[in-house]
C-alpha cells in the first residue's frame, strides 16, 4: 500500500499522464473504493467538497464508464490534472460528477442523479477573445483586435504600444496636463493594459478602465465597470485610488480582484497581496490578503477572512470557476462571456453546481457540462440561450 501511496503522489503531481500512468489510476480506481486516493488529496482540496463518507460504487461505475470514454478520446489540459483526480476521489460519494476533458460538472441537491451523454448543440458560438476599444481623449476609437502589434499612437508625451492583446503606456518625458483615456471590453472580450507606472490591470469581459494618460499630483485615479485584477506598481508619493461607482479601493502597491457588475447584486473586492481600504461613503474596511470586502446595496461593508483567492481570479486565469454556483449566477456570467441574451422557458432552477470549465470553450462545450446534471437543457438560437428545465 506504502508504494500504491507514493505512486499515487508522484502522478497527480505530474502536468502530464502517459497512456500507461492512466491506465494505472483507472485500475486503481477499479480494483479499489479510492479511500487512498482520496486520504491523500482531500485535505487539499475545497472544504466545501470535503466529505467523509466512502466512494458510492454506483457512481464510481458511472464515473469510470466516463473516464474510459473521455480520457481515450481527449487529452486531459495539464492545468487540470490534478484537480480531475481531487475531485472524483471526494466528492463522487454523494454527488454526481462526470469528468470531461479535465473539466467538472456536480450537482450538489440531488445525490440519485446520474447524468447522460450530452447531445449535440446547434449555432455554436466562440469563445472569449482578446478585444477591447481604445477610447482617446479626442473622442476618437480604435478597435485594438483589429490593429496590429507595434506603436498604435502617440499622445500628451506617450507612445501607445499593443503587444499580444496588451496595450502598454510608455511616457518620455513628465507632463503636466491631465488626459485621459479608456479601455472597453465588448461582452465576449477581454484584455490587458500596462499603465503609464508600471501597473498591469487585466480587464474582464463587458468591463471598462478610465485613466489618464500620465500619473502626477496627489495620487494615481483610475475608474472601472465591470471586473478588473490589479497588479500595482509601488508608489508612496501617490497611492493608488480605483473608483467603483460611488466607491474606492485605495492602495500603494499590492494584487487584487475587483468586481462591480451592474447586474450583480454586490461589489466585491479580493485582496491577494498588499493592504487596501475599501471607503463607500462613512463605511470603510481595510483588507489583508485572503479577505474580501462585500459592499452590500445598503452601502455598509462586510468582510469575509480566509477566502480562496484563486477563485475570484479565475477569470484571468482563462477559467469558468463555480463554487455552488445558481443557475442564474452561471447564466449571467455565460451571458457577459459568450455575448449572448437568457431566455428562461420556466422559473431558473434551483440547484448549485461546482464546474471548472476553459473560457477558450465554446459555448456548446459550457451548455453541454451543465445539461450533464440532468436538471436543465438547453437550446442555442442565434444569439440567445434558451434554458429549460
Amino acid at each position: 500500500m506504502n508504494s500504491e501511496r507514493e505512486q499515487l503522489k508522484q502522478l497527480l503531481n505530474k502536468a502530464e499522464l502517459s497512456l500507461t500512468e492512466k491506465d494505472w489510476l483507472l485500475n486503481y480506481i477499479e480494483s479499489t473504493d479510492g479511500h487512498e486516493l482520496k486520504n491523500i488529496l482531500k485535505a487539499g482540496f475545497e472544504d466545501d467538497l470535503n466529505d467523509p463518507q466512502p466512494i458510492n460504487p454506483f457512481f464510481s461505475n458511472k464515473i469510470l464508464a466516463r473516464l474510459h470514454q473521455q480520457i481515450d478520446v481527449k487529452k486531459v489540459p495539464p492545468h487540470g490534472i490534478k484537480q480531475m483526480w481531487v475531485k472524483i476521489a471526494v466528492a463522487a460519494s454523494v454527488i454526481g460528477l462526470l469528468a470531461i476533458g479535465g473539466r467538472f460538472l456536480i450537482n450538489n441537491n440531488k445525490a440519485d442523479n446520474v447524468a447522460n451523454t450530452p447531445r449535440e448543440l446547434k449555432n455554436d458560438i466562440s469563445p472569449v477573445t482578446e478585444s477591447a476599444i481604445l477610447a482617446l481623449a479626442n473622442g476618437s476609437t480604435l478597435q485594438l483586435d483589429k490593429i496590429k502589434d507595434g506603436t498604435v499612437i502617440s499622445q500628451n508625451s506617450a507612445s501607445i504600444i499593443k503587444t499580444k492583446g496588451k496595450l502598454v503606456y510608455n511616457s518620455a518625458t513628465p507632463v503636466h496636463t491631465i488626459v485621459y483615456n479608456s479601455v472597453t471590453t465588448p461582452r465576449g472580450g477581454k484584455y490587458r493594459v500596462a499603465l503609464p507606472d508600471g501597473t498591469q490591470v487585466w480587464l474582464n469581459t463587458a468591463s471598462s478602465i478610465r485613466y489618464p494618460t500620465a500619473f502626477f499630483g496627489n495620487n494615481r485615479l483610475v475608474e472601472i465597470t465591470g471586473e478588473a485584477y490589479f497588479e500595482v506598481t509601488k508608489n508612496k508619493k501617490l497611492p493608488f485610488v480605483v473608483k467603483v461607482n460611488n466607491s474606492e479601493v485605495r492602495v500603494y502597491g499590492t494584487h487584487f480582484n475587483v468586481m462591480a457588475y451592474s447586474d450583480e447584486a454586490m461589489i466585491k473586492t479580493t485582496l491577494l497581496q498588499g493592504l487596501v481600504k475599501c471607503v463607500n461613503g462613512k463605511s470603510s474596511v481595510i483588507l489583508k490578503p485572503g479577505e474580501q470586502s462585500v459592499l452590500e446595496k445598503d452601502g455598509q461593508y462586510k468582510v469575509a477572512a480566509h477566502v480562496n483567492v484563486n477563485d475570484a481570479i479565475a477569470w484571468k486565469n482563462g477559467m469558468f470557476h463555480f463554487v455552488n454556483a445558481d443557475l442564474a449566477s452561471i447564466m449571467r456570467q455565460v451571458s457577459r462571456a459568450y455575448n449572448v441574451g437568457i431566455v428562461y422557458n420556466k422559473k431558473a432552477s434551483d440547484h448549485h453546481f461546482v464546474a471548472d470549465i476553459s473560457l477558450n470553450s465554446p459555448l456548446s462545450e459550457v451548455l453541454k457540462t451543465l445539461e450533464l446534471t440532468g436538471e436543465v437543457h438547453f437550446e442555442i438560437k442565434g444569439r440567445q440561450v434558451i434554458v429549460n428545465p
